[in-house]
């Protein structure tokens, strides 16, 4: 990182303080609170299963390219070596990688998930009966899916 190895800041530090100091207000049922936070930990697992692919991305050895190919006097498989080497930097060790863009994603979810949290814990902080139903809503609210992925596909020519 830059700027002396400092952590950037939190994107949501201004709300989340907001919310830890009773400046916020957000209306929402309890049920959404305990959604939004299961939410939020299926996406940041997510994130972490992607960051572990771009790791082994990074790591691995043998891309069966050509990048291994012997130089044999002017002849070097050059553009097979720089294809390996990119694709190993932009899975994880440079700073616009894959896993850096991860990470950069997994800190806003994180940060949104405390977010929702704070105003949570000051709702059921001061009501006993809130904080009832909300333990209640956690331990019997059903699973909900998570949304399918949309795939695209392109009009033909």
């Amino acid at each position: 990182m830059a700027d002396g190895d400092k952590a950037a800041p939190s994107p949501l530090a201004n709300l989340i303080t907001e919310a830890s100091e009773g400046r916020l207000t957000i209306r929402m049922d309890l049920d959404k609170f305990v959604y939004i936070d299961r939410d939020c930990e299926y996406f940041k697992d997510q994130i972490r299963k992607i960051q572990r692919l771009m790791t082994q991305v990074s790591q691995q050895e043998k891309w069966d390219l050509g990048e291994g190919f012997p130089t044999q006097g002017d002849r070097d498989l050059i553009s097979a070596k720089t294809m390996v080497k990119r694709w190993r930097e932009k899975s994880q060790g440079s700073e616009n990688s894959v896993y850096a863009v991860m990470e950069s994603h997994y800190k806003v979810i994180e940060d949104f998930q405390t977010l929702f949290r704070t105003v949570r814990e000051r709702i059921t902080g001061v009501d006993t009966e809130q904080a009832a139903k909300y333990q209640d809503l956690v331990a019997n609210l059903p699973q909900q899916a998570p949304a399918q992925a949309k795939i695209f596909s392109w009009p033909g020519p």
